[in-house]
């Protein structure tokens, strides 16, 4: 009887809110791809992977969750070798002194049921300056090959080059870059 009892005590005490959960970016699936206009004819992207950092996600509250995020900008390609190299170089990214493009939230403001606006400080080229990105969440899923859930999100942001010290070449190239974002995080 005192094991029915305290059985039947545990199915009814009440559930204790589930605390936020850190969530790792997977690298292969989480990326940045930018387009710049060039000459004001096209759009032409590139694409940067390699991301290391986590999402402090609180599922019963996503505007107390944070982002901490690393991008590593030897990954950058634009699928043109000669142009990678002058893009890594020292007259721009200069990779060698600035590997990484850093992103760190500061405030996320719920849009939608499934979109926000993360807030944070961005840290490019050696430089940081406040960005926005417009977030949305995609799925919870389980990958059987990671033996583990994820979460999935894509979203955008536009950044000023010159912002970041990185105005060289303009007219050629303009200066509002766009990025398009999509992560995995598990």
């Amino acid at each position: 009887m005192r094991r029915l009892i305290i059985a039947l005590g545990l199915l009814i005490a009440p559930v204790p809110a589930m605390a936020a959960q850190t969530l790792h970016f997977e690298p292969d699936h989480t990326s940045v791809i930018f387009q710049y206009p060039h000459f004001g004819l096209s759009h032409p992207t590139g694409k940067i992977m390699g991301a290391q950092g986590a999402l402090v996600l609180d599922t019963d509250d996503p505007s107390q969750s944070s982002l901490d995020i690393t991008l590593d900008m030897a990954t950058l390609t634009t699928a043109l070798p000669q142009f990678d190299a002058m893009l890594k170089g020292e007259k721009y990214f200069d990779v060698t002194q600035y590997p990484d493009a850093h992103f760190v939230s500061t405030q996320i403001t719920l849009t939608g049921d499934k979109t926000a606006d993360v807030t944070g400080d961005l840290t490019l080229h050696g430089i940081t300056q406040p960005v926005t990105l417009h977030m949305t969440f995609n799925a919870k899923a389980f990958n059987p090959a990671l033996f583990k859930t994820g979460y999935g999100f894509s979203g955008t942001a536009r950044i000023s080059r010159k912002a970041f010290g990185l105005g060289n070449y303009e007219p050629i190239v303009g200066d509002d870059i766009d990025l398009i974002i999509d992560a995995e995080a598990y």
